[in-house]
């Protein structure tokens, strides 16, 4: 089995999946083989009660895990019945289990305000390179692997718009640049003093920084704030303000950069002014 895992891999790095997709699916099913060798199975005759043991020892775990699992089984069968290593996949029943829609961690109005004061006294070089990441992250959305790779031959000035030319869902995107973000990668592009259009935009000395450090650079402003955030509750906030104030869930799933517009709708939860509109009409407690 191990042989066709390596060449089921293969094909979906040729139909351009991404590396972190590969590597759920290669752990996932490196398990499933040693659980076979263990149980004595041969994994191109198991049929589909022999296979279900298996998928009932991750019952327990979290709803996101079992989906990798079950998107894993169903797809790497899929594709042994296509190339004509099984006759039938044991793994077509499984479906793929509801996740869990909690709000979007996204900071509150108070916790904005707190961080824009708080990045508006910062002083220095790194300081205000790190204040510049922190405003890219919450005025583009940008995951911290794009804040990591962003380069300035990314960023037109000129036309107002930051070209991302490929994701994490490995596709690009473009996204506006508001003129307040506009103003400040302006500012920070002269205080940083490189010269050349591929220089990383978050770098001091042109070397470019890991999207770890982006991170890292977070939880140390996050600390220093006493308000928790990271990369991606920037992200989330962007795309919450976002649909708060435009109600376009299209064009935050555009900005966000994703395939499907159903990974958007847990911003839907976000958009409290219709909420708000029917409690209006609540009585005052005279009035009832």
């Amino acid at each position: 089995m191990l042989e066709a895992i390596e060449e089921f891999l293969a094909d979906l790095r040729v139909e351009g999946r991404g590396k972190l997709t590969l590597e759920g699916h290669e752990r996932h099913l490196k398990r499933l083989a040693a659980w076979y060798v263990d149980n004595g199975l041969d994994w191109q005759t198991v049929n589909r009660k022999q296979l279900q043991p298996y998928v009932r020892l991750w019952g327990e775990r979290a709803a996101s895990t079992r989906a990798n699992l079950h998107t894993s089984l169903r797809t790497f069968y899929r594709w042994a019945v296509e190339e004509g290593y099984v006759a039938m996949s044991p793994a077509a029943h499984l479906k793929t289990p509801r996740r869990p829609q909690a709000l979007p961690q996204s900071l509150t109005k108070d916790q904005i305000r707190r961080l824009v004061e708080y990045l508006q006294k910062l002083q220095g070089r790194t300081a205000l390179r790190d204040r510049t990441l922190i405003l890219t992250g919450l005025y583009a959305g940008l995951r911290a692997c794009e804040l990591a790779a962003l380069r300035w031959s990314m960023v037109d000035h000129a036309g107002q718009v930051i070209n991302i030319r490929l994701s994490k869902m490995n596709h690009g995107r473009t996204v506006p640049i508001h003129p307040q973000l506009a103003e400040e990668l302006m500012t920070w592009s002269k205080i940083q003093n490189l010269v050349g259009d591929d220089v990383p935009v978050f770098s001091l000395d042109g070397v470019p920084i890991v999207s770890e450090r982006a991170g890292k650079i977070c939880r140390e402003h996050s600390k220093a704030l006493r308000v928790p955030f990271h990369t991606h509750s920037l992200r989330h906030t962007f795309a919450t303000m976002m649909y708060r104030l435009s109600g376009n869930i299209y064009a935050v799933s555009k900005a966000l950069g994703h395939l499907d517009i159903r990974q958007t709708q847990v911003y839907l939860s976000a958009n409290i002014e219709d909420i708000r509109d029917a409690l209006g009409g609540l009585p005052r407690l005279e009035d009832w």
